[in-house]
């Protein structure tokens, strides 16, 4: 329940009597107001954790001027009427507050005609408010419920007037999460609760190595096994790419090969695919392990790479630099693992097929199922489920082609339903890189020169093909490095060979570009006798806005306030005990300004390394729910820690080792920072993204306070106790 007052005053406002309505008023795609009152707001994006059925419902209620108290959040199905549904690169908000913010503008004007209408005065003499129209010169109101009926024969305008920030009632305020309700009730539906009639569970035995196909199997015993239906072999296909974009020669985006146990019950699926017998055919990729991948890295920082950027004269500087500091930092590979593993239910009938599906695109589900079965894709229906996380795992598409290709071979419903070691050994990776660095700096500490080499296999190529140009298959660009104030900086880019599947993990390749250019600045830094937030401040230079083209626009100013925020919250400058250390370090990037404070401590012989507070300040443009601004730093801080200090994805025989949350470590509540402070930059300018900028400062802040504790500099991840100790 959320707490609204009302002032009594409007208690005593007469009322007009309005048009009875058997209809709802239906002005557009997003929103439905009840003959009784009650407010449908539908919700374009998929919900995982992020909060978009609250922020964008907010968005539209503002602007329709209802009661917040009486507002329904429904999740839209695929629709063309929705626009683009995809959930990703923080996007949601930023992409769609103008569009939400005319929808209910236009119909909080096609009420307010009604009500002028009934009142007969000009319409500029009225206004809405809280779910009602009111006349203030004449003291009269009509609430909305009476105005449903007469309402919908007023043209809707399509340039409707939008309200100033200033009279913002809803938006910029804090709000609870409409979906907290039924998910403590247990009324939230996610894709792996889904239930309809007939339906068949499968689970999949697959290829261990990626792009691997079944040579042969026995499934005779498996056939016999009390509750089995059928046992049916899933054939690899090509996916549709999730950004709509082309598939050339040598993109490798499909579905994995394997064999599907069906039964009538989830633990009878999962338990009789373990007598499966199988021989497989296990592809060019069966020898790759991750310590070949690394001697591959090493050879490729040393060789022929792509020049990105090229300021100045790197080589003649560095030369020339009072004093060089040289550094490698290394990231693994890392899957989403998110909590709610792979699922999707299916039913194909009548040469049409129904998906139920806990997706982050469901066009692109709906483009490589149709393209999987041979049908048009209209003949595909998208049901959007809850999302137990999603993280960027679920822009991937390949355990609804399951799904619907199994149910096309069981003529039945079959819900697909993923082991937890199916989700860790068969997820699309955020790469693993390798990153050389150099810098000189001049006998007054100031930076001249710059280095930056980074190694890595590339996500764009693994989805598009070895067509593309070397510049858009870099894991690097220019935006990323933030010291606009050193004149000679080159950045360089080299495509590693991996036959790993990849894919787009929160923050994608920030996560580990910033760990590795955010650590090398502090050890920059420290190299030249500087404070590490004074030495950040430099080099980002004077306030100002930089044109980079196609690149963007960087405005120097709002990273700087962030940094020295985060610093003046966090008390930079105020010593610590023994073996205890700050850190700093910032992301800028999905429209937002990121910075964050770790304070950490470590004591070898009572407890090791602990995160003992964060402090993070974002200017996001206006907040539109704060709260889900502060979830989100949280949220991000806490996934961030988990690649800090526990995850890793590593390779031997073309097959990933680790299989569950025993050896795919993420972060327990023991290991949660204590305290997170989250600082909100107050803003008017255009809402930024949330749900990723706050992941990637958390590692390189982490490392820096680690070696203002210890003086031992983390150069790769996760930090190992070996790291931590003495030489």
């Amino acid at each position: 329940m959320l707490a609204f007052h009302l002032p009594g005053r409007r208690a005593s406002l007469p009322k007009i009597a309005g048009s009875p309505a058997s209809k709802p008023f239906t002005p557009n795609a997003w929103l439905e107001i009840a003959p009784s009152g009650a407010v449908k707001i539908w919700c374009g994006k998929s919900e995982m954790g992020q909060g978009v059925r609250t922020a964008l419902p907010m968005i539209v209620a503002e602007e329709l001027c209802c009661d917040w108290q009486r507002v329904e959040v429904v999740q839209a199905a695929l629709d063309s009427k929705y626009g683009e549904q995809l959930t990703g690169g923080s996007l949601s908000v930023r992409t769609s507050y103008e569009n939400l913010r005319k929808a209910g503008a236009a119909a909080r004007e096609m009420l307010i005609s009604a009500a002028a209408e009934k009142f007969n005065v000009d319409r500029r003499e009225c206004r809405a408010e809280n779910g009602r129209v009111l006349h203030a010169n004449s003291k009269r109101e009509l609430a909305f419920s009476e105005l449903v009926g007469s309402a919908v024969a007023f043209p809707a305008p399509s340039d409707p007037p939008l309200k100033p920030p200033e009279d913002f009632r809803i938006v910029g305020h804090p709000r609870r999460r409409t979906d907290t309700p039924l998910k403590v009730n247990g009324a939230a539906q996610f894709g792996i609760d889904v239930r309809i009639p007939g339906m068949l569970i499968a689970s999949v035995e697959r290829c261990p190595v990626y792009g691997g196909t079944v040579r042969r199997f026995n499934a005779e015993k498996v056939k016999s096994l009390p509750g089995v239906r059928m046992v049916i072999e899933v054939k690899p296909v090509h996916l549709t790419h999730q950004f709509g974009e082309k598939s050339g020669p040598g993109s490798r985006n499909y579905s994995c090969a394997g064999v599907a146990v069906l039964a009538d019950s989830t633990w009878g699926a999962m338990q009789a695919r373990q007598e499966l017998q199988f021989e497989w055919e296990e592809g060019a990729f069966a020898q790759e392990s991750s310590t070949g991948l690394h001697e591959q890295f090493v050879k490729l920082a040393t060789g022929p790479a792509t020049v990105l950027r090229n300021d100045g004269d790197f080589d003649k500087a560095y030369d020339a630099s009072a004093q060089r500091i040289e550094a490698i930092y290394e990231v693994p590979f890392l899957a989403h693992a998110t909590m709610e593993p792979m699922n999707c239910t299916a039913h194909f009938h009548n040469g049409e097929c129904e998906l139920w599906v806990p997706t982050q695109v469901p066009g692109a589900a709906s483009e490589s199922v149709a393209q999987a079965l041979g049908i048009q894709r209209d003949h595909v229906k998208v049901h959007v489920t809850f999302l137990g996380g999603g993280f960027g795992r679920r822009l991937i598409q390949d355990y609804a082609v399951e799904a619907a290709l199994i149910s096309r071979e069981a003529s039945a419903p079959v819900q697909v339903v993923w082991t937890r070691e199916d989700d860790i050994r068969h997820d699309f990776y955020r790469p693993a890189a390798y990153h050389v660095f150099k810098a000189g700096v001049d006998a007054a500490g100031k930076p001249l020169a710059w280095l930056h080499r980074a190694v890595s296999p590339s996500i764009a190529v693994f989805y598009s093909g070895t067509g593309i140009s070397a510049g858009a298959a870099a894991e690097v660009n220019a935006p990323d490095f933030p010291a606009f104030g050193v004149p000679n900086f080159r950045l360089e880019f080299a495509r590693a060979e991996s036959g790993m599947p990849l894919g787009y993990w929160r923050s994608v390749e920030n996560s580990g570009n910033q760990f590795a250019i955010f650590s090398f600045l502090d050890e920059v830094a420290k190299a030249a006798g500087r404070d590490p937030v004074e030495f950040l401040l430099s080099v980002l230079g004077p306030s100002r806005k930089i044109n980079l083209g196609d690149e963007g626009m960087i405005d120097v100013e709002r990273r700087r306030r962030v940094i020295q925020l985060a610093a003046q919250k966090a008390e930079w400058g105020k010593p610590l005990p023994k073996g205890a250390g700050r850190g700093i370090a910032a992301h800028f990037g999905y429209g937002s300004y990121v910075a964050q404070v770790a304070e950490v401590s470590y004591d070898a012989e009572h407890g090791g390394l602990r995160v003992e507070r964060v402090v993070c300040a974002i200017d996001c443009g206006l907040a539109v729910n704060p709260s889900g601004v502060q979830a989100q730093m949280e949220s991000a801080i806490n996934f961030g820690l988990a690649a800090t200090l526990k995850s890793a994805i590593t390779l031997e025989h073309g097959r990933v080792q680790q299989s569950n949350f025993d050896d795919f470590e993420v972060l327990r509540m023991k290991d949660a920072p204590p305290v997170i402070d989250v600082h909100i930059v107050p803003s008017s300018d255009s809402p930024g993204g949330c749900g990723e900028p706050g992941v990637p400062p958390i590692a390189p802040a982490v490392g820096n306070a680690i070696f203002a504790a210890t003086g031992k500099r983390i150069r790769r991840l996760p930090i190992r106790e070996a790291d931590l100790g003495d030489d």
